[in-house]
């Protein structure tokens, strides 16, 4: 049974990452509901841009790195995703997403990756 309703996938219907053919375990994730921030005339803040949404992991074991890099074998990737909202975050939502596979060198100790952030542009809701 999962714990969780973090998914992934390359169909509308994504696969929860805990039941994956290796089971990954639950990341800290992150919304934002606008890619940035404007500063307009008056003062006021405006939020422009598509949704964003990172997963992050403290450290990651390899064999799981390994998992949902089948995902996105390249920079980045066009996937469907399930994550948490700033606004429910007891419902998940479901959206079409751009995998952004981390560009930096990624820190390693012994069998497990440190520090890991994946990161989800462009985000598309689906209903």
């Amino acid at each position: 049974m999962t714990q969780y309703l973090f998914a992934l996938g390359l169909a509308m219907t994504p696969t929860n990452i805990e039941s994956l053919t290796v089971p990954v375990t639950c990341p800290k994730s992150t919304f934002s509901p606008y890619s940035s921030v404007v500063e307009l005339a008056d003062g006021s803040k405006r939020g422009v841009g598509a949704p964003v949404a990172t997963w992050h992991w403290d450290f990651l074991p390899q064999t799981m790195r390994d998992q949902l890099r089948t995902f996105c074998p390249g920079a980045s990737a066009s996937v469907y995703i399930r994550t948490y909202t700033k606004d429910n975050a007891l419902s998940p939502h479901y959206y079409l997403a751009q995998m952004i596979w981390p560009t930096q060198s990624e820190e390693t100790q012994a069998t497990r990756r440190m520090d890991f952030t994946i990161e989800f542009r462009q985000l598309v809701f689906q209903s």
